[in-house]
């Protein structure tokens, strides 16, 4: 490891990540106001996004530049390395790469979704956008938020090699997890990794085992939900005891109970994306705009 401290969080439901690379990351998301944001890896730009004016959603064009930060993931090892194991190695991976979004601070990488291999009647369960050729898809905000997933680059075709060779993983139900990234300027997440996967679970109709990185809370931003929520349990404890009411007892159960889960969950808080400004600001995302044939 070289920057990358990791722990398991709740019986290895979970990995925190403490990162200690103070350097502007090599994915990075970009912003220039009015509205106006840029993924970009190294010195290519990799996703364009313009939101909407009304603020119901955010029009996207993938460039085609992107690159996974991870290596090719061989069969061989797949049917060898299990689910938990995947997100150690994801991690390593993650920090030895210059390529992906890790920079200073704690992050959190953990399970996506829990229903595994079950059937899929439709792709867009998963809020799935941007799967068809054109490098241009939207994201819909309207409603309750978006939550879903944009892969980086078209999907591969289901008969396409990787694509074929993958689905025979899905069928052993040995494929490696997807890999996500939560990205709160766009209120979803993107493909970091294992775009010919997902093909291959489309085209299998199942769910495909997925991992989620996202941007965490740290020590001390857990310590002052934990210190207010505690300060707030306890003072309702004293008052019950004082003054006892009918069920007070199990009011306080309650109360304790409620206090242990969230004690338990403070760890896999996620706070905001960082976004760092686009120099040039909106001159500079249309001529980015512009040179790819966007607008």
């Amino acid at each position: 490891m070289r920057y990358v401290e990791i722990e398991a969080l709740g019986n290895g439901r979970a990995l925190g990540l403490t990162v200690a690379r103070a350097r502007v990351p090599g994915l990075r998301m970009q912003v220039a106001h009015p509205r106006r944001m840029l993924l970009r890896q190294g010195r290519d730009a990799v996703l364009l996004g313009l939101v909407d004016e009304d603020r119901y959603g955010v029009r996207v064009f993938r460039t085609g530049r992107y690159a996974s930060p991870l290596p090719p993931l061989r069969a061989a090892e797949a049917r060898v390395r299990e689910y938990r194991d995947w997100a150690y190695r994801f991690a390593a991976w993650l920090d030895e790469a210059d390529t992906s979004p890790l920079h200073e601070g704690r992050w959190v990488l953990r399970m996506f979704n829990a229903n595994v291999w079950e059937p899929l009647s439709y792709w867009w369960e998963w809020g799935l956008v941007g799967a068809e050729p054109e490098p241009s898809a939207y994201v819909d905000w309207l409603g309750n938020g978006w939550g879903g997933i944009l892969p980086l680059r078209p999907l591969s075709p289901p008969d396409a090699g990787r694509v074929k060779a993958y689905r025979k993983l899905v069928r052993e139900r040995v494929l490696p997890p997807v890999l996500l990234w939560a990205v709160s300027g766009l209120d979803g997440h993107v493909v970091l990794d294992g775009h010919d996967r997902l093909a291959a679970a489309l085209a299998e109709q199942v769910t495909p085992p997925m991992l989620v990185l996202t941007r965490g809370i740290d020590a001390a931003g857990q310590r002052a939900i934990l210190e207010a929520v505690e300060g707030h349990v306890t003072g309702t404890i004293e008052k019950l005891r004082r003054r006892p009411e009918p069920g007070a007892r199990r009011q306080i159960d309650a109360l304790v109970q409620g206090f242990a889960r969230t004690a338990a969950a403070v760890p896999y808080d996620e706070v905001r994306t960082r976004a760092w400004p686009l120099k040039g600001g909106a001159a500079a995302w249309d001529a980015e705009a512009a040179a790819h044939g966007w607008r």
